[in-house]
């Protein structure tokens, strides 16, 4: 059985883009992964750092993060010279050089497929009409019908689906048999083997199809019955008249010790069966968030029942719903009914300001599937990023790379701090691409999953950076930016095999890590006259 949770009282909590928003100007050696008295040989490799590297070493020595493995990389990317590297020694690292990225892995998912989709690129779910058939061609869009995006636009579901229906609507359609999918576009491996079994109910976990529709997740609110053990009420979106949510969850009072306190367990043998368990006190302000399984599935019979409530086809038979075959032909010669576009702009913010899994893994289907002509799949889209880490650093780098996925929920991806800034400063030099890329990351204190990061700093120059956290693992990657000179500092702070309750010492070493870049950049641009943005990049 599977179950999302969710506890009140415990406060648990398109065609659009951000816009660009500029922050103002503003020693127990033994315990780091490097051995015992290396400090002298590790100034000196870092001389051009100046002070940067002692600063680096006592920020390593004050996190006290016992056996944890510690990499950090700071790359100058005017110059292209490495101003500090960290890394343990090979004789204690069982995985050789790399560290397990959590969602750094991102960084090159994104910008892989920034770099092979182009950056006027669009996502385009298509709707045909042909011979009493409504044929949805998926393009393996995250966004289409995302429903953070749709509240972004001000827009509900019905709104949704009546724009993408409007010219269908406005025919006279004689016959309505079928809704068909063609999700050919990507494979139809929706969850990668690496993926925890238990959490595949969460929606960090959503499968990832050929057509997606509202992330691949039910909204599940839940409200008291009218009276004391009444039965909770519940009501999802989407919804349909094939779907069941069997509620079990009690009314209880809404004074004294009582809380509100319920998940939903799936039905592994009826697609979309749930039931609620748990206690009600009050109506969630926020709704339960449950994967379902076949998305792609859901949206043909969220359809099938839109169009009938339009008046479209009969509703004492209404229209079956299925997946193209492998090798069927359907028709593009139709009536075309709609398009619903996502710009990759706004899917590559949601993948690195939001940090979410499912528009990570549907980039790097989309590059497979745009470099191979094939179905997208996770071999054809690592393999895509090995390309282009070849091709814009050096396959050196390539070779070192493990890649099983494209979010970094596997526990199976090898990186190296060094691979990631050289990544980092060669992305941000490439013309038009290195721009979309770098504002797709979120701004530090300020928004996604850095809005409650570096609170206490005072931060002279931009920070822009990607985190990265499953359990024991926590990354942080980014740039340092000095707005008029325009010169970067790329960094990564890889931290894993950290200990049970260190996790909060591990986030404040990359915040000290950071605000000491921050410090070296701001004297060394102190004076210095504007240099063009993604100077001296590597070739």
């Amino acid at each position: 059985m599977r179950m999302a949770w969710l506890m009140r009282d415990a406060g648990v909590s398109c065609p659009f883009s951000r816009t660009d928003r500029r922050s103002p100007n503003r020693s127990r050696f033994g315990r780091w992964t490097l051995a015992a008295g290396a400090l002298a040989a590790f100034a000196a490799s870092a001389a051009p750092g100046q002070s940067l590297d002692r600063k680096v070493a006592m920020a390593i020595d004050k996190a006290r993060l016992g056996a944890a493995r510690i990499g950090v990389s700071i790359l100058d990317c005017q110059t292209g010279v490495e101003l500090v590297s960290v890394h343990p020694p090979a004789s204690a690292n069982a995985n050789g050089a790399g560290f397990t990225p959590a969602s750094n892995l991102k960084l090159l998912t994104s910008g892989t497929a920034a770099c092979i989709l182009g950056p006027d690129y669009e996502f385009r779910t298509e709707l045909f009409y042909d011979k009493g058939r409504v044929i949805v061609k998926g393009c393996g869009d995250p966004g289409f019908a995302d429903p953070e995006l749709l509240e972004k636009m001000h827009m509900s579901l019905d709104q949704f689906f009546d724009g993408l229906l409007e010219s269908m609507t406005k025919t006279r359609v004689v016959e309505l048999r079928e809704v068909i999918v063609d999700d050919r576009v990507f494979d139809r491996e929706y969850v990668h083997p690496d993926w925890p079994v238990e959490q595949l109910n969460r929606a960090y976990c959503a499968q990832v199809s050929g057509l997606n529709f509202y992330a691949n997740i039910l909204n599940v609110y839940v409200s008291p019955g009218p009276h004391i053990n009444d039965l909770a009420v519940a009501r999802s979106e989407p919804s349909g008249s094939w779907m069941r949510i069997q509620s079990l969850a009690k009314t209880v009072a809404s004074k004294g010790e009582a809380t509100t306190g319920v998940w939903l367990e799936r039905d592994n043998k009826e697609p979309y069966a749930f039931r609620l368990f748990g206690t009600v006190r009050t109506a969630l302000d926020t709704p339960i968030q449950v994967t379902v399984n076949e998305p792609n599935l859901m949206f043909a019979k969220v359809l099938a029942d839109r169009l009938i409530r339009s008046g479209l086809g009969n509703p004492a038979s209404p229209p079956q719903t299925r997946l193209c075959l492998p090798d069927e032909e359907l028709s593009e010669v139709g009536q075309a009914l709609g398009v619903a576009r996502t710009k990759i702009g706004v899917v590559l913010e949601r993948c690195n300001v939001d940090s979410d899994n499912l528009y990570a893994e549907s980039l790097i289907k989309a590059a497979g599937h745009k470099l191979t002509g094939q179905p997208g799949s996770w071999s054809n889209g690592t393999a895509a990023v090995r390309m282009e880490l070849k091709e814009l650093v050096n396959g050196d780098m390539a070779a070192q790379l493990i890649m099983a996925d494209g979010s970094g929920l596997s526990r199976n991806n090898r990186v190296t701090p060094e691979m990631i800034t050289r990544w980092l400063r060669a992305m941000a030099a490439k013309p038009v691409v290195g721009d979309v890329f770098v504002h797709s990351l979120a701004i530090a204190g300020e928004e996604g999953t850095l809005r409650k990061r570096f609170k206490g700093a005072k931060l002279h120059n931009e920070v822009r950076a990607k985190s990265g956290y499953i359990t024991k693992v926590r990354t942080l990657s980014g740039y340092v930016i000095n707005a008029a000179t325009g010169r970067r500092v790329a960094f990564s702070v890889l931290v894993d095999e950290l200990p049970s309750g260190d996790d909060q010492r591990a986030k404040e070493l990359h915040e000290n890590i950071v605000e000491a870049i921050d410090a070296w950049l701001f004297n060394q641009t102190r004076n210095a006259p504007a240099v063009p943005a993604g100077a001296g990049a590597d070739r």
